[in-house]
């Protein structure tokens, strides 16, 4: 019985000390650009260590497909995870999903509206 307790508490405290280390990412600002077609985004994320903690991938979908996906060893700051733009087909109306995963725990999902002119450019939690 003394072993189990012990167990027990020691996989509570492990998850503890991970939850309280881990956090989904904070927001995704992103905006479609119609001039160049091209799907912008950076996903925030603060992080203390960005080479042990990081968004492992960020996921577009158009239409309930995936269309795009980026796989990460490592984030670019402390801050955020940025990355090259995503060459992509999209009309003024139509929309994207853009999925962020961290490596360690959670997720965030946002759409992001194609929209004519300087109305496109918007920033999204």
């Amino acid at each position: 019985m003394k072993k189990l307790f012990i167990g027990t508490f020691a996989a509570a405290f492990f998850c503890a000390i991970l939850s309280a280390s881990a956090n989904p990412p904070n927001a995704i600002d992103g905006f479609y650009d119609v001039g160049r077609g091209e799907l912008n985004i950076t996903v925030q994320h603060m992080v203390n260590d960005p080479k042990t903690h990081f968004i492992k991938e960020v996921i577009v979908s158009k239409d309930g497909k995936e269309v795009a996906k980026k796989e990460f060893a490592f984030q670019t700051s402390h801050r955020n995870q940025t990355m090259p733009p995503f060459k992509l087909a999209a009309q003024p109306g139509e929309s994207f999903k853009v999925k962020a995963e961290c490596n360690i725990y959670g997720s965030r999902e946002v759409s992001i509206d194609v929209k004519e002119g300087a109305e496109n450019v918007r920033k999204l939690n």
